[in-house]
Formats: C-alpha cells, structure tokens, sequence
C-alpha cells in the first residue's frame, strides 16, 4: 500500500469524523488527559499488529469510556492516528473491537459508527484484492459490519445485542403489518448469511494454516466466533418466530417458498458451524454453544410453534474477571491509603480526616463487591434453571408424543373392534367369546397405561408450572438485582475516578509537605552560609542569565533552522520512498529477466554440446572418409601397376 493511499483514507475518515457529535465533555483538564491517556492505551494495546487475541480489559475499558462520553467520538479520533490500513492484523483486531462495541457499548455508538458506514465499504474493497490469511479475513468481517449498521439504520427499535424489549417478543414488533414483517425477513437472512460466511471462511483458514485453537494465533481468529455465535442464535429464533408470524396469516402456498428454502439452507450452514465450534477446546469454558435439532420447524404445521424451543447461547461469566477487575482498582487505592500515612508527620488533621473518608469508602466498596459476587451467582442459578426447564420441556413433549401413540391405538383398536369381533363369529363362533375377552384384555391394559400417562403428564405438567414460577421469580430477582449491579456499578467507577483524583490531590500536597519539610532542614543548617554564597554569586548569576538569555535566542534560531530542514528532509524521504518503490519493482523486473537470460543460457549450453557432439561424429565420420580414400587410392595404384 503506498503512502498517498494511506494517507488519502486517513482524510477521508477524518472528515467523517467530524460527523459524529459531542455529547458530553470532562470539565476537568487533568481529568480528561488521564481519561484520553487511559483510553489510548487500551486502544494500542488491542488493536496492534500482533497475532493475539485482544485482552478482555483493554476491550472493558473502551466500553466503559463510551458510556462515560455517551458515544464513541474519542474512539474513532484515535482510529486517525492506528492507521488500521496499514496491517490486516490491524484490521482485524479493529473490527472485532468495532464489533464488541456496537454490541455491548453506549446506545449512540451504533448511531455514530452508521455514519462510518462507507468507511467500512472502502476498507472492505481495500481488503478484498488480498484473498488470504488475515487479508481475507478483514474483507469478510468487514462486510459483516456494514449489514451489522445497514440492518440497525433501517431497524432502529434493535439493541446492539439485538434485543427488542424486555420480553423479546419479536412477533408484536409490527402488530398486523405484514409488510414490514416480510422485509424484516429479509433483513434478517441477509445479516445471518454474512455471519456464516465469516464462520466459514475462519474455519477454512484455520484447516490451511493447520492452527490449533489453543494457541495465541488460533484464538485470535476464533475469538470474533463467540459475538457470531450470540448473534446467530437470536438471528435464527427471530426468524423462526417472524416466518410463523407470516404462516399464520398469509395463505400456504408459494409465497413464502423462498423463505422456507433460505430458512433451510441457512439451517444447515448453522448446524455446522454449531457444531465445529463444539469440538474446539478453546470455546469450552467461554460459551455454551446451542444445540438445533434434526430439522427446521414446519410452518405449515400450527402445532410446531408450541414444540420449538429458543436456542440459547449462554456466555459462561466468570466472577474473577469482575472481582479481579474492581480488586486492580482497589489495589491501586490502597497502596495510595498507604502512601498517605506520610503525611501523618506533618500533622495536618484535615488530611488524616481525608484518609479515614477513604478507607470507609472502600470498605463501602469491598460490600458492594459482595453483592456483584452474588449477581453473578444468581445468574449461574438461572442458567441452570434454563436447563432445567429445557430438560423438562423435552421430557414433557416425550410423554404427549407417547401418549399420542397411545390415544391412537386405542382409536384404532375401538374402530375395529366391531369388524374384528364379525370375522372371528363367521370364522369360529365357540372361540368368539375368548377372542373378545383376551381383545378386551388387552384394551384395559392399554386404557390402564392411557390414564397412568395422563397422571405423569399432569404431574410433569405441575412441575413445569411450579418451575416456571421459579423461573418468573428469579428473572424478577435477577433484574432488579442487575438494575441495582448496573447502577452500584456506575457509582462506583465515578467514586473510583473522585477517589483517583483525589489520590492524585493527596499524593502532590504530600510531596509538597516533604520537599518542604527537607527544605526546612536544610536551610536551618546553612541558612547563614548561603546568604553570603547567594550574595556573592549574585553578579555570575545575572552574566549567566545573559549569557542563557544569548543561549536562548540562538537556540530558537537554530531550532526554526532546524524545523525547516526537518521539512525539507522530510520531503527528500518520502521522494526517496518513491525512488526505493520503484527501484524495488525495477530490481524484481530485472531478477526476472535475469531468470529468463539463465534458462537461454542454459538452452544455449545445451545447443552447442548438441553440436559438439554433431561435429565430433562429423569429424570420426570425415576421418573414416579419409580413411576409405586412401585404401582406395592404394587398391587403385596396386592395379595400375598390375595392368602395366
């Protein structure tokens, strides 16, 4: 990639980014340095060109920094200066943070980033002249961002996780407006086929490279899979739920037959991809990947809404990373408790008040730790509440599938009971009567088995009741308890970032205090000798200031000389660059003519041993000639002498 391209996509995304609004500022100048700094270094350290998979608290700390700014302005300001053109890594480590973003960031970030959106269509034409390894990859993922922001522009009521509301009741979305419910179909299979295609196209690239997925480089291509496989999981219940919406009320024939087949196709294509993803170790302990059956439902069949259940995707969160992120903060607290002690010898009671504020406050945190601990509990409880409703859903649908065999035997016996009891009277009536008693026999037995059935299907029918009760109960708890974690949560990082601040306060006026504190020793020593020192140093002091102030003035001569050749040298590079581009394609024409001059010189090599050996047969054949002819002469003279 040459220097003009980059740098013509730099403006070009510059300018888009002057777009994207400011919705909030941080007041303090100090405050708002740390924050940048903070966010620039979370940036770099996960989108770089290192075949890693990016760290979970790099990708934390840029989502947080969109909830703090309400929008992600500050992010794509500092995309400006990664140069994500640069390196396919790059590009791809880009889009996956693109990606977690969009997903779990502030609301305005999925409206600021659909401004981009030929942004992301120049980098996918970018990438698609490079069709392999990462190359590839970045044209793949990057097509799967725009039909990302293409689908949330025309669909606006979706979340970046795709969530609709709190039932997530795709089917009251339009009411009875069955047009917006056939594009929205639309929409939906356009966004499910780019992210099988990225699917596939990772586990292509993964059989060529022969990569393990627990290795870095392997993870770091699996690792957009986990958002794929969330992402694919709703994308297919929506599309069930809205093609059963339209089999209700449109009349069964061919209309929705290119539904069915793209449903059907795009079934298969999921199973797999569920399925490989299974047997990856690496996604074993990071996501409880859904398990679809045999076939997709049958539209044409009412009674298969009842039997389908929703595939679940369920993100195995791990309480360390959550304690182990509130402990850093707490670490980093702490040791400023300490550094704080210093200040007891000044005895300044305000400071010591300060202190103790402080460390009520992270007992005030540690507490509040305690109820994130329990959060993530409750939702390790729900999640093995979801099983075991599933658990109990299949065994339920077991026993009406049984007890539907059974009802239709017994059908089937009570209709032909009659005919059957005719035939055996005209075949034998004496047997007629045990005939009919071993028939009616075996017509209690299975009307016995009939009503145990319906007991244990009443039975499994409380059970499911009950827990389903269990399950409203605790999704209840969960969401209020979540309410109470995200609003904790949100007071803690802004009594984290006052606490911080505060520190900061607390850490200068401590310095101060000790710097003042050795100055005052040190001039109670020598205070009388460096007056008569001052004094007498007094007349150098004003030659040196002069002779600095001389320094200073030539100094800044020589720095705007300086800046000027920098500009020219500048120049001289970049054309050099050019010069060293070309010299280089020049250099590869000429190895390659070079190559070419070697295999004629090989073909002439061989040409003239081929000849040598003609001549050395030309010259035996010219010897036995001469040979020939000189035995003939002599034949010749011995008969000329004879006839004489």
């Amino acid at each position: 990639m040459s220097i003009n391209k980059t740098r013509s996509s730099t403006i070009y995304l510059n300018e888009l980014i002057t777009n994207i609004p400011v919705r909030r500022k941080i007041v303090d100048h100090n405050d708002r340095d740390k924050f940048e700094w903070n966010q620039w270094q979370s940036a770099t350290k996960a989108i770089n060109n290192i075949e890693v998979s990016p760290k979970e608290k790099h990708i934390r700390n840029l989502i947080l920094g969109t909830f703090r700014l309400e929008g992600s302005r500050l992010f794509w300001s500092m995309m400006i200066r990664i140069n994500i053109e640069s390196h396919p890594i790059i590009c791809w480590k880009f889009c996956y943070v693109i990606h977690r973003l969009l997903r779990d960031g502030h609301k305005n970030v999925i409206r600021d980033s659909i401004l981009l959106t030929s942004y992301f269509d120049q980098l996918s034409k970018y990438w698609s002249c490079i069709q392999q390894n990462y190359g590839l990859l970045s044209y793949h993922y990057c097509n799967l961002i725009i039909s990302k922001l293409k689908f949330h522009e025309r669909n606006l009521m979706f979340t970046g996780n795709l969530t609709i509301n709190e039932h997530n009741d795709i089917r009251c979305l339009f009411n009875n407006n069955f047009n917006s419910y056939f594009q929205l179909c639309i929409e939906l299979f356009n966004y499910m086929e780019e992210i099988l295609n990225l699917a596939q196209i990772i586990f292509k690239s993964l059989d060529q490279s022969r990569l393990n997925s627990m290795t870095t480089t392997g993870q770091c291509r699996l690792n957009p899979l986990i958002i794929c496989i969330q992402d694919s999981s709703l994308l297919y219940d929506y599309i069930v739920k809205v093609l059963f919406k339209l089999h209700e009320n449109l009349s069964v024939g061919d209309t929705l037959q290119n539904h069915r087949q793209k449903l059907f196709d795009q079934f298969q294509r999921l199973k797999s991809f569920y399925a490989q993803s299974s047997t990856l170790p690496y996604f074993r302990n990071l996501i409880k990947i859904p398990i679809l059956p045999e076939n997709p439902p049958n539209f044409n069949v009412k009674e298969s809404l009842a039997n389908y259940q929703t595939p679940m995707a369920i993100v195995n969160t791990s309480a360390s990373d959550s304690s182990q992120m509130i402990q850093d903060l707490l670490i980093d607290i702490s040791d400023d408790t300490k550094s704080t002690s210093i200040a007891t010898l000044s005895d300044n009671l305000l400071e010591n008040e300060t202190i103790y504020n402080r460390s009520q406050n992270i007992v005030d945190f540690d507490q509040e730790l305690l109820q994130v601990n329990k959060v993530q509990q409750n939702r390790s409880e729900i999640d093995d509440l979801h099983r075991m409703i599933a658990m109990k859903d299949a065994e339920l649908i077991a026993e009406r599938n049984h007890r539907l065999q059974i009802e239709e035997q017994l059908r089937y016996q009570l209709n032909n009971q009659q005919s059957i009891e005719e035939i055996y009277a005209l075949d034998n009536k004496t047997n007629s009567n045990e005939k009919f008693n071993k028939l009616f026999d075996t017509y209690n037995q299975l009307h016995e088995e009939h009503i145990v059935v319906l007991h244990r299907e009443g039975e499994i029918k409380k059970q499911f009741e009950n827990l389903n009760q269990q399950y409203i109960q605790l999704k209840e708890d969960y969401q209020k308890k979540e309410n109470e974690y995200n609003q904790n949560y949100q007071k803690f990082n802004n009594d984290i970032m006052q606490l911080r601040q505060t520190n900061d306060e607390l850490q200068d006026r401590i310095q101060i205090l000790t710097n003042e504190r050795n100055d005052y020793q040190s001039i109670t020593i020598t205070t009388n000798e460096r007056i008569k020192e001052i004094e007498l140093s007094k007349q150098s002091f004003e030659e040196r200031l002069k002779e600095l102030e001389n320094d200073k003035s030539c100094l800044h001569n020589d720095k705007f000389n300086f800046e000027q050749k920098l500009k020219e040298t500048e120049g001289e590079r970049r054309d050099l660059f050019d010069q060293n581009r070309e010299q280089e394609e020049n250099l590869i024409d000429l190895i390659h003519e070079k190559e070419v001059l070697e295999q004629k010189v090989i073909d002439l090599e061989e040409t003239i041993r081929e000849w040598a050996r003609k001549f050395i047969d030309i010259a035996d054949k010219q010897k036995l000639i001469q040979v020939n002819h000189e035995n003939f002469l002599k034949n010749l003279k011995r008969q000329y002498k004879y006839k004489v």
